[in-house]
């Protein structure tokens, strides 16, 4: 955050007040950090998920920033020919910067929270509004002083509008708070990053940087949060399972105990298994790669249906396991018949070499009888009454076909 100068004996005074070392030093602290971070990431992060294209471009961002806020503080006050535009374009790009980041945030947390790109699309284009709002205030700036201005000495200066960017970009970090502990209870999630943990070292960070002008430290606190976020990211990380991108049945485990202890009678507990059918003549016919494709689509269809409406786990090998709060029976076969219809429009659109079908079976948890061992059994019992049902009718259908063939040679 910068200060306003108005005359050339008040701006040396307070470019003298500049303690380059400090910051520097806490720059380049930050960029180490997240420098660490981003090769630890590569080796970690599976690049594929949405979530973790918007974490690299955050970081990066965070990186530019360090390094550009660094420059704009060297330059400032220096006479010399095109330090003057040189210094107006990276003013520029850091408020831009600054709102990108802060939008990407509430991004980032939406998508933890509901795990739907269809909503992202829905939603924040009106959303994204006062970001570019701002951005277009920018663009505008490089011809005449909308947020800030860079005087014939070179030397930065806010204009009257200057706070409204900082306030667009400290209501987006707001919103991201308020969106996770609104929702955090509704899409009956175990979230495992804590925003509070990301916000508190940025507020650390603005509040020294007021406090003790002539210091850089809001992208320090930017890094620190983003280490703990990277951190948390990692923990959840062992719970999510490599292959199909959805979390895996320790995590299952996990979310079942949970409701177990906590003896909630209130809300009904409901599972669906799913099982992959005719999994072992894809990785026969067409090798293991290809099945590991088909272990990977099945979770992505799974996933777009019970994004926001439940929790999605590999169970093991083809078998996938959903569970879900519900208040009637109803929503169970619904989000059946959504997994049947995707699942038939996926076949219908994709080309790929095989089809994904389920055999799909569900009951609901009994808080006075069931255990996790006993509920998970029933599911998968279920599961297979659903399956043993289709091949009986497979055996049915090929005799009747064997006898209409028979029935066409004799005629």
């Amino acid at each position: 955050m910068r200060v306003s100068y108005y005359n050339w004996n008040e701006s040396r005074a307070t470019l003298e007040m500049f303690n380059f070392p400090a910051i520097f030093i806490a720059n380049g602290t930050a960029i180490l950090l997240l420098l660490v971070v981003l090769f630890s990431a590569k080796k970690s992060l599976r690049h594929a998920l949405f979530e973790e294209k918007v974490f690299y471009l955050m970081l990066f961002l965070n990186i530019a920033q360090c390094l550009i806020e660094s420059v704009v503080f060297v330059l400032d006050g220096k006479m010399i020919y095109g330090y003057r535009t040189l210094s107006m374009g990276l003013n520029t790009i850091l408020f831009i910067n600054n709102i990108i980041f802060a939008f990407l945030w509430t991004v980032f947390v939406d998508y933890k929270l509901f795990t739907d790109l269809k909503r992202i699309k829905r939603i924040y284009p009106f959303v994204a509004i006062p970001a570019i709002l701002i951005i277009i205030g920018c663009l505008i700036n490089l011809v005449t002083p909308v947020f800030f201005v860079v005087d014939k000495y070179n030397i930065y200066q806010r204009t009257v509008l200057f706070l409204v960017p900082y306030v667009v970009t400290y209501f987006y970090l707001a919103y991201g708070i308020v969106l996770s502990y609104s929702y955090r209870k509704k899409v009956n999630r175990y979230l495992f990053f804590p925003v509070i943990l990301f916000m508190i070292p940025i507020l650390i960070g603005s509040l020294l940087q007021f406090f003790y002008y002539g210091y850089s430290l809001v992208w320090l606190g930017v890094a620190v949060g983003l280490v703990s976020l990277f951190i948390n990211v990692q923990n959840e990380a062992s719970y999510v399972d490599q292959l199909s991108g959805l979390y895996n049945r320790q995590y299952l485990n996990y979310t079942l105990f949970m409701h177990s202890n906590k003896g909630d009678t209130a809300r009904t507990l409901a599972g669906i298994m799913l099982d992959i059918d005719g999994f072992k003549s894809i990785n026969d016919k067409f090798g293991h790669l290809v099945g590991d494709d088909a272990i990977f689509t099945a979770g992505q269809i799974i996933r777009s249906v019970a994004g926001q409406k439940g929790i999605f786990c590999r169970y093991g090998g083809d078998e996938f396991v959903i569970l879900l709060y519900i208040n009637s029976q109803n929503e169970i076969t619904d989000m059946i018949d959504s997994i049947i219809t995707q699942t038939a429009l996926f076949n219908e659109s994709e080309k790929k070499p095989y089809k994904i079908q389920f055999s799909i079976g569900y009951s609901i948890y009994d808080s006075k009888n069931d255990t996790v061992d006993s509920f998970l059994k029933k599911i998968d019992y279920s599961m297979y009454e659903d399956k043993n049902r289709k091949l009986f009718e497979g055996v049915l259908a090929d005799r009747r076909r064997k006898i209409v063939n028979i029935e066409d040679i004799n005629n």
